[in-house]
């Protein structure tokens, strides 16, 4: 009896450490996010994008900027993806499911009555990050998907 207590105790232990651990991760994947999401921001800003929204959520959906350009009719959808430098390029990482998601939230979003009749476009922005999670590098591909592959 005595035996199972002491198991069980010990099992606790082990998963408020390990839930410890996770917890750490999983924070310093947020500020990583958040840190290359801010870059994007101020990177496309300086290039004369409007950013309409940060993280807008719509129902299960996420997109991570929303910008326009000026004198346009352009809503420009902006997935930013971040990796550490030296791995693989971080925009490969958008791949058909994100981007289902986008189109979907896009839809959405041209549906409510101050975005009707606006044209859409998908970028993605790609920020490597050094040791310390700082942007290193940062690349703007405009038009990285077409909405009507999907259709």
């Amino acid at each position: 009896m005595f035996y199972g207590i002491a198991c069980a105790f010990t099992h606790n232990v082990a998963m408020n450490k390990r839930t410890t651990i996770t917890n750490e991760k999983s924070i310093a994947r947020i500020n990583t996010g958040k840190n290359a999401e801010a870059a994007a921001a101020d990177f496309l800003q300086a290039n004369c994008h409007t950013i309409i929204a940060r993280n807008l959520r719509l129902g299960h959906l996420e997109i991570d900027l929303l910008a326009t350009l000026p004198n346009t009719n352009l809503l420009i959808v902006i997935e930013v993806k971040a990796r550490r430098a030296g791995t693989h390029a971080p925009e490969l990482r958008v791949d058909w499911r994100k981007r289902r998601h986008l189109i979907m939230a896009a839809q959405m979003l041209l549906s409510r009555r101050m975005f009707r009749g606006k044209q859409i476009q998908f970028d993605v922005v790609a920020v490597e990050m050094d040791q310390l999670q700082k942007p290193q590098s940062l690349r703007h591909i405009p038009r990285a998907f077409d909405a009507n592959l999907f259709q």
